[in-house]
Formats: structure tokens, C-alpha cells, sequence
């Protein structure tokens, strides 16, 4: 779903608020959020980001996705975090495929993590040639004050490929973890060759998100992760999915849910049927529902009928019984973001920020 700037700016003001109890990271939202390390320095990368895929949202889920995953292995406790420290612009360029190491392998880069030009490539579904697999990389780095304590990698993958006719080719799961697991491992200790400072006593996790170009209503997800330490690695297998709220994806994954979705949904007309539109997106892990977005779009609405409207929604957060999931109700009227009504995963309470 898109989401305006406001969005994100009402967001960040609403979960401040929520956090000022907590006294392990200050500067943190909350206990279960990371810290950034202050001065900020933004990276070089940001360009490479946008110019790789310009959606916002994605790049957002991507990034703090990367995050989410860290937490296993990085404690929010303990460190704050820093952005391409390590990889930066000219270490990541691919402009025209031939340096960095998103570009091909070739003599000239033997770095590379994409497969040469000539390579054939087996998808499981048939052979690609000058496949490009890996999309971007995402960098996350964990310091306790200024030591360097860990890194994180999101690696964007295709989840399809372009063949010679034209045709797409899905990338079957065990092709897609061969690549990933070899990709890792040659990422991993070309970040402990490259970079004095990232000895092999530090950890760096890695992560694969495959992007779906074949389904427009699916953001993806990441789908296998891998820790090093100590120059030995291991890897999971990982299950994330987004899809539509209304749809049959969501019923078939959640009937409960989709079923609390449709009451919630008439509970919103009862107030102001007319021009009045409830829809939204559901982020599954391992067929398990855990974020739920959900936006309120309402056209020529008065204030009194807008504050209605937020009224009556929070009262109805209680129709959502699992307190496995969080939970994000986003009002609009005439595209305008008006309110925001948060539920965090094990809390039955909702924190609403309004501008009314």
C-alpha cells in the first residue's frame, strides 16, 4: 500500500510517544527497536537504492525487514546501528554490469555476484543465460559505542528470470538456495577480506529477499538467511509473504482473520456507508499471520464525521483477537492522512495519534 510522507511522520510521532518509559536506549522508539548511532551519516548508497527500485514502500519492508530478522542474532539492548559503513556506492556499482559487486563475475571483476554474461544458468525450469539474480544489497552495522560488534546483508534477488525468448522463468527453490548459499559465503568472506575492521571473529548475518515480478499484488519476502562466524556458516530457510486484504490468498491463509477483517470492515460502513472504503495488505510468516495494514479511505468528510470515523475504528481493534500480530489502521480522507490507531503484537492497548 501506498503511504504519503505525512504517514510516515505521524508514525514516527506516535511511537515516540509510546516509548518515553523506556530507559534501556533512550533515543530508541522502544525496547524493541534498535538505536541509531548519532551523528547520522547518511550513505552514498541511498542513489543506488532508488535507481534499483523505486518503490518506496519495498525499499522500506527490505531495510526494516533486515532489521526485524537481526534481532535473532543482534539484541536491541546492546547495540545501535549505522548504515554502509563498509559498502558503499562504488562498492556495490553495477552501471553497466561490469565492476562492483552487483555486476557479473568476469576477469575484470571477479568479485561479482551475478553469474558471467555467458554462464548458463539452470533455474530448475530451464537454462538462462546473462541471468541477473541479485538486484541490491542492504547494510546494517552494530556497534557498541564505537565497536564494531556485527553485520547485516539484505540481498534483493529476481525471483524469475528473462530467457532468450522472451519468456519468464521462475528460479525453483533449491536453485534459488545453491545461489544464495554459494553468494553468501563468497559475500561474507570477500567483507572479512576486504575490510580490516571486520575480522572473523565478527558475526555477519545475511539474508535473501526475493522480489516477485510475476504476482503485482505480492511485495515478496525474504526467504533464506545465513549467520558466520568464525569463517563457519549456517543456513535457514525462511517463509514471508504479502498479500491483499480482501483477497482468497488472505482466506486461504487465515480464515479467522479474514472473517474478523469482514465484521471490522461493516462495523466501518455502519458509521459513514458512503464513500467510505476499508482495504489493506497482510505480512505472513511461515503461513502465520504478524502485521496487518489496514487503510481507511473515507471522500468529503466533515471533521465531525472523520473523528467518527477514528472513534468507531478503535473500538473495533478488539474484533482482531490474535495477539500474535501488529496492527496498523491508516485513515485517509480525500488522500489526506488524518489518523493513525497502532496495536503491537501482545498488546490488547491501542495508541491513536489524530490531527483532529
Amino acid at each position: 500500500m501506498r503511504k504519503s510522507k505525512l504517514l510516515i511522520g505521524l508514525l514516527a510521532m506516535s511511537l515516540c510517544a509510546c516509548s518515553t518509559g523506556n530507559k534501556n536506549q533512550a533515543n530508541a522508539l522502544d525496547e524493541d527497536s534498535y538505536q541509531a548511532i548519532l551523528p547520522y551519516e547518511a550513505s552514498d548508497t541511498r542513489s543506488k537504492h532508488v535507481g534499483l527500485i523505486n518503490d518506496t514502500d519495498l525499499r522500506v519492508e527490505m531495510e526494516s525487514g533486515l532489521m526485524d530478522l537481526s534481532k535473532k542474532y543482534f539484541s536491541t539492548s546492546s547495540v545501535g546501528y549505522k548504515t554502509h559503513q563498509f559498502l558503499d556506492y562504488d562498492e556495490l556499482d553495477a552501471t553497466d554490469g561490469s565492476r562492483g559487486l552487483l555486476g557479473t563475475v568476469r576477469d575484470g571483476n571477479p568479485n561479482g555476484l551475478n553469474p558471467s554474461a555467458d554462464e548458463e544458468f539452470d533455474t530448475g525450469n530451464g537454462i538462462v543465460t546473462n541471468a541477473t539474480i541479485l538486484v541490491d544489497i542492504y547494510e546494517l552495522d552494530w556497534y557498541t559505542n564505537d565497536t564494531l560488534k556485527g553485520i547485516s546483508l539484505g540481498l534483493v534477488v529476481n525471483g524469475n528470470l528473462n530467457a532468450s525468448d522472451g519468456s519468464s522463468v521462475d528460479i525453483t527453490d533449491e536453485k534459488m538456495q545453491n545461489y544464495l548459499e554459494v553468494t553468501f559465503s563468497k559475500l561474507a568472506s570477500y567483507m572479512h577480506e576486504r575490510f580490516n575492521e571486520i575480522n572473523k571473529n565478527i558475526p555477519i548475518y545475511i539474508a535473501a529477499y526475493k522480489l516477485d515480478d510475476t504476482n503485482a499484488t505480492d511485495k515478496g519476502g525474504y526467504v533464506y538467511e545465513g549467520y558466520y562466524k568464525g569463517g563457519q556458516g549456517n543456513f535457514t530457510s525462511l517463509t514471508q509473504e504479502w498479500v491483499l486484504v480482501p483477497s482468497s490468498r488472505f482466506t486461504e491463509l487465515d480464515a479467522t482473520a479474514a472473517d474478523e477483517f469482514t465484521t471490522f470492515k461493516e462495523e466501518i460502513a455502519n458509521v459513514l456507508p458512503d464513500n467510505t472504503f476499508v482495504t489493506g495488505e497482510a505480512k505472513f510468516e511461515s503461513k502465520k499471520l504478524r502485521k496487518l495494514n489496514l487503510t481507511i479511505t473515507a471522500h468529503g468528510k466533515t471533521a465531525g464525521e472523520v473523528l467518527a470515523i477514528i472513534e468507531h475504528a478503535k473500538d473495533q481493534m478488539s474484533t482482531f483477537e490474535t495477539k500474535k500480530c501488529d496492527y496498523l489502521i491508516t485513515i485517509l480522507n480525500d488522500d489526506t492522512v488524518y489518523a493513525l490507531i497502532e496495536r503491537k503484537s501482545g498488546s490488547s492497548e491501542c495508541n491513536v495519534i489524530s490531527k483532529i
